[in-house]
């Protein structure tokens, strides 16, 4: 009896997860451009089952750049207590420092430059400073501050939230919940932040002190990683170039053949044409579309603006980078080319019969 009930259960819930649809967007695209196929009765149908053809997000080594593998002895980390440096260092050199994730080791760089730079004013403007500290002191900030913009680099693009926000294995971001963009938006802001303190470092030396953000940092990588903003929107905004070249492609098909109306006076066929262009394509397609490219924009803004912030790309980034994230990729212009191609298909078929929103 109770395995039976136990068994009853397990069938319930297994129905209950097939009746819900894993694909939602595939499924309100495809339902779009088939009820437009059937409304101007062609039978060409859109499969959306399939693979993002885009670039992979280039491999961790190819991102990666080199720095200066510092290793102070025990000796010079002792004289480095004269700048409060000791248990900095000494956290790094432990064996969870040597392990430490991407946006720790952000953390670490930007508050060990900014030690030594504090620590090496100081000791110009004494008079008792020790000669060899001091030297130690410029040596090392020299080989930081050299290091310094593959530090920031590294720490944001070798980081696995930065990865997991273009990878290609994500399903599209929702119809209407909420879709990350907000977190994933101000991850992005704050990393931008960050990455400025490249071009702040090689100006005239006064005061830097430590940014008030860093112990803030996690979180936003966190966002990142979890939410995966980039990588779904990479996924959704594909899916409705795909469906606005099909579409497209039908609707002009039609409109090589004979005219849908003629001396724009619309007819029992075209009106349901219009009905299907109000209630699937205004009244769905379109206002999901308008979020996807409204976020877009700025998701793209904002990674081109952090990629700027860098003097040296490495070859592999800067391939994708042209493919993907530049305003001219043809990720985005073959969207804006669907968009467009769709829009003007609508416009001619629709005035035929004088059906034209606002007509």
């Amino acid at each position: 009896m109770q395995t039976s009930h136990r068994f009853l259960i397990i069938l319930i819930a297994t129905v209950l997860l097939q009746g819900c649809d894993q694909r939602p967007v595939e499924t309100m695209l495809e339902r779009y451009s088939d009820r437009v196929a059937n409304s101007l009765d062609s039978d060409t149908r859109l499969d959306l089952d399939i693979q993002l053809p885009l670039p992979a997000y280039p491999r961790r080594r190819e991102r990666i750049r080199p720095v200066t593998d510092l290793r102070q002895g025990l000796i010079e980390v002792l004289n480095l207590r004269h700048c409060q440096l000791l248990n900095l260092i000494a956290e790094r050199n432990s064996s969870l420092g040597k392990v430490m994730p991407p946006s720790r080791q952000l953390v670490y760089e930007v508050r060990l430059l900014s030690g030594l730079g504090s620590c090496r004013q100081t000791l110009q403007r004494s008079q008792t400073a020790d000669p060899q500290l001091i030297h130690q002191v410029e040596k090392l900030y020299q080989i930081k501050k050299h290091d310094f913009e593959a530090a920031l680099w590294n720490g944001i693009f070798t980081s696995e939230a930065m990865e997991r926000n273009f990878s290609r294995s994500e399903p599209a971001l929702p119809l209407n919940d909420d879709d990350g963009f907000s977190q994933s938006r101000q991850a992005l802001l704050i990393l931008n932040q960050v990455a400025t303190l490249n071009s702040t470092i090689d100006a005239a030396q006064t005061e830097w002190t430590e940014p008030d953000y860093l112990d803030q940092l996690e979180p936003h990588y966190q966002a990142l990683s979890t939410l995966r903003f980039g990588s779904r929107w990479l996924r959704s905004v594909y899916l409705i170039t795909h469906t606005l070249e099909h579409t497209a492609g039908v609707i002009e098909a039609r409109l090589r053949r004979r005219p849908l109306c003629f001396n724009k006076n619309a007819t029992p066929k075209a009106l349901i044409v219009k009905n299907v262009f109000s209630k699937y394509y205004a009244g769905e397609l379109q206002p999901y579309m308008s979020r996807i490219d409204r976020e877009g924009r700025e998701w793209l803004q904002l990674n081109r603006r952090l990629l700027s912030n860098f003097n040296h790309i490495p070859p592999a980034m800067q391939r994708y980078q042209s493919q993907v994230i530049d305003a001219d990729a043809p990720l985005w212009q073959n969207y804006i080319a669907a968009r467009d191609r769709h829009t003007k298909a609508w416009q001619q078929l629709l005035s035929q019969c004088n059906l034209m929103p606002g007509s």
